[in-house]
């Protein structure tokens, strides 16, 4: 995750009889700016713990290592979903406590987040969660986790970024920090120097053949996480809102293309026929603002929405034909069913939900063809693959793909072959995205099929 480079600090100072002397002002911008860490960390150590986890692979049961947070005096712990991945045995080390068997209680499906549960017989030590929305660049910050399962471990660093998109998700909104971080330190906190904690330490980037920190780490922001974990504490459930449209940033060039001025916004991709933006929103409308979040950045739209409770409104202003307008769109309900999650991380399997595998995606295609096209009525304008075959009962039987379905596009790669598409199943399956996005045509029209898909076992 992230090395944190020594920073010397140059003071222009005044000699006097031979003594170096701070001015007023720079002596007391010197003491606030570097507090007692110490004294932070005392703070706050108690409540960071460390994950081991026991899975089953393919090479045999192996051990892996990661770090989490107390958020109640029950026993209820934050991590990162990827640090239980698979489990098969959780152990929390707790400060001062013997190991502590855990089991997890919720699971994002959407969200790099999951909550634990331990019991260890009495009130444990909790973390503050502090307000990520304050955190400005240069910040001073300190890590606590668990790195390469060596036990707690503190490093300090600045905020080097904010909002960063590192295509995890929809809803990326990384802090950058420059803070020793590596694996093991996942799931682990990030501090500021009141001791609150501002995000939860979640990847980082290396450099090739270098799988350790080269001061490019990335936490996921506590507010991100605060609004799924209130909701989990208050209902036991979690639930966003939707409103069933894609979009993409306007560049230049499509502002040409489109011939509109602007160059800020995004432009629609697709509108989810049943959704609440169907008759609202068309495709190839260009989108300014979304309330009062600029349109450009479509991840900040779409933290927007998911937050957004269902039944209100947003006003949505958008170019339309040269002109502009204002819809109202309603949001609706998404939920984020903890049991799927858990069945896409291969534990916990849902009763009735099948997983595809790029060995056995439960369906055979062929190459577009004059063939297949008399065979399945396909207009001669048709590109990508066609399902000639759906096994019963598969994943693709209960994705409600049928024979005669065209696969245009994985994500937005489109194919033309059943090579292509089935090297795209497989680098889904590898980066454990859990759901490959198939653009599908179909009788009825096109639509994305969130299409389950695991590593073959």
């Amino acid at each position: 995750m992230q090395r944190p480079g020594r920073r010397v600090l140059a003071l222009a100072a005044a000699v006097v009889g031979g003594i170096v002397a701070l001015p007023p002002p720079m002596a007391a911008f010197a003491a606030e700016s570097f507090p007692d860490l110490s004294a932070v960390v005392a703070k706050v150590a108690p409540a960071v713990v460390a994950i081991e986890t026991i899975a089953t692979t393919p090479e045999g049961r192996m051990y892996f290592s990661g770090s989490g947070f107390i958020i109640e005096p029950s026993g209820i712990i934050v991590t990162n979903k990827h640090v239980i991945k698979g489990a098969d045995e959780i152990t929390v080390d707790v400060p001062h406590f013997p190991p502590l068997k855990a089991k997890p209680i919720y699971v994002g499906e959407r969200i790099d987040l999951a909550l634990l549960k331990v019991a260890a017989g009495t009130p444990l030590p909790v973390v503050k969660l502090g307000n990520s929305d304050t955190v400005k660049i240069g910040d001073r910050i300190a890590l606590i986790g668990n790195p390469l399962g060596i036990g707690e471990s503190v490093s300090q660093g600045v905020v080097s970024a904010l909002n960063r998109d590192i295509r995890e998700t929809p809803y990326d909104n990384f802090i950058q920090t420059d803070a020793a971080l590596n694996h093991g330190n996942s799931g682990g906190a990030m501090f500021n120097m009141a001791g609150q904690v501002i995000g939860i330490t979640t990847g980082l980037y290396s450099s090739p053949g270098n799988t350790g920190s080269i001061g490019l780490g990335f936490a996921m922001p506590i507010n991100d996480a605060h609004f799924v974990i209130d909701q989990f504490l208050k209902t036991g459930k979690v639930s966003g809102g939707w409103v069933g449209v894609d979009a993409q940033a306007l560049t230049p060039e499509l502002a040409r293309a489109f011939g509109v001025t602007t160059v800020s916004g995004a432009i629609v991709t697709f509108v989810d026929a049943k959704g609440p933006a169907a008759d609202k929103v068309r495709v190839g409308d260009i989108i300014l603002r979304v309330g009062a979040q600029d349109a450009s950045d479509m991840r900040a739209v779409a933290r927007l929405i998911a937050s957004s409770p269902s039944g209100t409104s947003l006003p949505v202003v958008l170019v339309r034909d040269g002109v502009e307008r204002t819809v109202d769109v309603p949001v609706a309900e998404l939920w984020n069913d903890p049991k799927r999650a858990m069945a896409s991380m291969g534990r916990m399997r849902e009763d009735g939900m099948v997983m595809a595998t790029p060995g056995n995606p439960g369906m055979t295609f062929a190459e577009m063809s004059e063939a297949m096209r008399a065979r399945f009525g396909l207009s001669p304008e048709v590109k990508g693959v066609v399902v000639t075959a759906v096994t019963p009962k598969s994943a693709a039987a209960l994705a409600n793909i049928a024979p005669g379905d065209v696969i245009e596009r994985v994500r937005d790669v489109p194919v033309s072959t059943p090579h292509e598409l089935e090297l795209l199943l497989d680098a889904t399956a590898h980066e454990q995205r859990h759901y490959a996005a198939l653009l599908i045509l179909a009788q009825k029209g096109r639509r994305w099929v969130p299409f389950p898909i695991e590593l073959d076992h």
